[in-house]
């Protein structure tokens, strides 16, 4: 073998930009094998490495390059790694050779016998010799993917050479441009300050790194390679949020960056800082607290966006966490305003705006002020006391002194805000049971809605407020928490000129069931079924009532049965008003659709079925006739129901319920002059079973061959348009659910069957059934 001429041939190839995969697979079936070592490849490139001329170098790290790349690891000689990083260390001074030299670093770091000490010998070249900054992406990168890889396999390299790690890193950084290096590079920063103790050296890592922010950039449609825009934006946002060392020198332009006209900065600055508050000490940002919050109220108000109104207030939020004390609030006398002095707490920047709007004449931006309230509220048990204890005071004596709606509705807003903070037990402001009193008569649990549309925003308003007394943990006793239910229950109900009232109040009552469902059962649900049962009551109204349950029964699992369960009963009980029936079976049958589709619905539908399905299918076919001018429509309804539910239970279950239906139908089905029977009617409760059923699950027919063939025969002489398209449907999915084996038997038996009646349309349409089940079963017979 001539290794030299390899060698040769590889570096002409790479002159004449040739295709050298042959040549390098040769070369490294030669190390593999062992007709050849690595050093053998090293000495036989000696003169191209060796040479003064740039480009033969280059090529000859190349040749090496390539070979290492594809080398597999056992190939490589422990002892043999240590000599070749000590070899490709030295040629890092070589510019020239530097792309290449890198990859080869690259792939013996990949190796076991890649040691900390070569780690240590890598990383001192790299920065010393290596100005990144200088070549082309490519190169780059890989610099950047090798500190990676040696800072994820070698921690203990990069913890050891401390500064020396981070200054080296920084001055790799310093001028890159490329969003692809930027990607891994912002990436390197968390892991070093985990790792290294940054804090002689921050200011220089933080000057390289944050003249990147605020970071903007498109990417290139169709390219794979391209990157994300919003995954580099968190990626720098991740890198400058990593070290408390960063704090002082970030918080200042990042607050400033808050202030620009460009909403995506302000955006990206906000949410910085809320990422921030998870490693910045609380003294950084109390110095620029005034600063910040001044200018999250000035966004809020202004309300220019809405995503940077929330950006915003959840920057308030998180910074009040960090920087307002844990203490347990002393709680000012009741009935009494908290006096607010200008070295009292943070929270001040955030009261004393509030507390002027609120004593103002003319209460203006209540909902900014309610929100900004609420933001700082929520960040600890400690600021919801004292927002509250400062707040409810104010709001109840002006409440309890002024008769002007549009005044209520404002001062009542805010106060729903500051309440909604206490919904959760572990921020529960103490001050509120002393306050009850005061609440229950704001609020009036059992005063009815006024049905004038003039009052109705304001009773909007208080609704949302004794949804809020109804959530907060054991505020409320039995009594209350059911005048309250009822409260809203009759705002959803009763009919008002506005029909916003209904409607807040029935997503207020969805809001509830999913927190309170065993009261919804008790209280709501009754009121409801009373309704739907008056006499004279409204098809619109019915119709509110309906899309009410259902919207309360798919919200809440738990009063999804009680839901259905008691508009099954109120049918089958005769308490529903004839013209009622269609809009109430419609709604069980959409309710139950909707929950046999989740994820839980074969857990679901077998009390489904026993519950509401069965009771059903007992009334109608008890009472066939109901003298409902839609009656196939109340049958349709009925049997869409029950196909969803019955193809969710298992196979022994489905069969159980079969037979007694199969018993009753059958012999319906195969008799073609009955169409005067009532029974004929509910033939598709008899298809919606059978066609439901799963493969497994066996008719109860001696030969199913025969018996498709004779619904066939009485589909075709039948005058009932029912009878006939429920049959064909039976035919067709019995066929769709045979085996390859038994479904050309059965497809023969049904046509033998239909030549022997008089052609006509209905040989056209039993066809259409059979080719339509064929195709979907991929049967080439169809």
């Amino acid at each position: 073998m001539d290794i030299q001429r390899l060698v040769d041939a590889y570096i002409i190839g790479l002159g004449d930009n040739a295709d050298n995969s042959s040549l390098r697979q040769t070369l490294i079936n030669h190390i593999v094998k062992g007709d050849m070592s690595l050093l053998e490849l090293v000495q036989a490139l000696g003169s191209y490495l060796a040479s003064e001329e740039a480009g033969r170098r280059s090529k000859g790290a190349h040749v090496l390059s390539d070979v290492l790349t594809e080398l597999p690891e056992s190939a490589i000689p422990a002892q043999a790694t240590t000599r070749l990083v000590q070899f490709f260390c030295a040629r890092l001074s070589d510019a020239t050779c530097v792309p290449h030299v890198l990859a080869s670093i690259s792939a013996l770091q990949r190796l076991s016998s890649f040691t900390d000490q070569c780690s240590v010998d890598v990383l001192r070249a790299l920065f010393k010799e290596v100005h990144v900054q200088s070549f082309q992406h490519s190169t780059r990168s890989t610099a950047y993917k090798l500190l990676d890889q040696i800072i994820q396999s070698h921690p203990q390299v990069a913890k050891m050479m401390g500064d020396d790690t981070v200054l080296g890193f920084a001055q790799m950084l310093d001028g890159e441009k490329d969003p692809r290096s930027l990607m891994i590079a912002f990436q390197i920063i968390p892991k070093l300050a985990k790792l290294v103790d940054i804090k002689k050296n921050a200011d220089d890592i933080f000057d390289v790194v944050f003249c990147y922010f605020p970071i903007t950039f498109k990417n290139r449609e169709g390219d794979p390679s391209s990157i994300s825009p919003e995954l580099l934006k968190s990626s720098l946002r991740a890198a400058i949020t990593c070290s408390a060392h960063f704090g002082e020198m970030a918080i200042k332009p990042l607050v400033e960056k808050t202030t620009a006209t460009s909403q995506s900065v302000k955006i990206d600055a906000y949410e910085t800082l809320t990422a921030a508050t998870q490693t910045y000490s609380p003294e950084v940002f109390a110095s620029e607290m005034e600063v910040l919050v001044e200018q999250i109220r000035e966004d809020v108000v202004m309300a220019s966006d809405e995503k940077v109104v929330n950006a915003a207030l959840d920057t308030l939020e998180a910074v009040y966490s960090v920087v307002s004390p844990a203490a347990p609030l002393t709680s000012s006398a009741a009935g009494q305003t908290a006096e607010i002095d200008e070295t009292t707490t943070s929270l001040d920047y955030v009261l004393k705006d509030a507390i002027y709007q609120l004593t103002a004449e003319d209460v203006k931006n209540s909902d900014q002020v309610g929100k900004l309230l609420l933001a700082a509220a929520r960040s600890s048990a400690y600021n919801c006391n004292v927002i509250s204890d400062a707040v409810l005071p104010i709001v109840v004596e002006r409440l309890g002194s002024t008769e002007v709606l549009t005044l209520r509705r404002e001062l009542m807003g805010v106060l729903n805000y500051v309440l909604s903070a206490s919904c959760d037990i572990s921020r529960k402001a103490e001050c509120l049971e002393a306050d009850k009193d005061n609440l229950l008569n704001i609020y009036r649990l059992d005063a009815s809605v006024p049905l004038d549309k003039e009052y109705s925003f304001l009773h909007i308003t208080r609704l949302k407020g004794i949804t809020l007394l109804i959530l907060m943990p054991q505020f409320l006793d039995k009594n209350e928490t059911s005048l309250a239910l009822q409260t809203i229950s009759r705002a959803a109900i009763e009919r008002n000129e506005d029909e916003n009232v209904n409607k807040e109040a029935t997503h207020l009552l969805v809001q509830l069931s999913q927190s309170n469902p065993d009261q919804v059962q008790t209280t709501v649900l009754p009121m409801f079924f009373t309704a739907l049962c008056e006499d004279m009551v409204a098809v619109h109204k019915i119709a509110s009532l309906l899309n009410a349950l259902g919207a309360i029964g798919v919200a809440a699992s738990k009063v999804l049965l009680p839901i259905l369960d008691g508009l099954a009963s109120v049918i089958t009980t005769g308490s529903l008003a004839l013209s009622h029936y269609v809009p109430t079976i419609t709604t069980i049958r959409k309710m139950i659709e909707t929950t046999a589709a989740t994820t839980n619905g074969n857990t679901v539908c077998p009390e489904l079925m026993t519950k509401v399905v069965a009771p059903l299918l007992s009334w109608i076919s008890e009472s066939p006739d109901t003298g409902h001018q839609n009656q196939q429509s109340i049958v349709v309804e009925i049997a869409k129901a029950t196909a969803a539910v019955f193809s969710k239970l298992d196979t022994e279950t489905q069969g159980q319920y079969l037979k007694p239906v199969f018993d009753r139908y059958s012999a319906i089905a195969l008799d073609p002059d009955n169409t005067s029977d009532p029974q004929c009617q509910l033939l598709p409760l008899y298809s919606a079973l059978v066609c439901a059923c799963t493969p497994q699950t066996k008719l109860p027919v001696e030969d199913l061959s025969r018996y498709l063939g004779d619904l066939a025969s009485a589909a075709l002489k039948t005058t009932s348009a029912v009878h006939r398209d429920v049959s064909f449907e039976i035919i067709a999915a019995m066929i769709n659910k045979a085996n390859a084996g038994t479904r050309g038997e059965l497809t023969k038996s049904v046509l033998e069957c239909a030549d022997k009646v008089e052609s006509g349309v209905a040989h056209i349409l039993l066809r259409h059934w059979l080719a339509r089940a064929l195709v979907n079963c991929n049967d080439k017979a169809g």
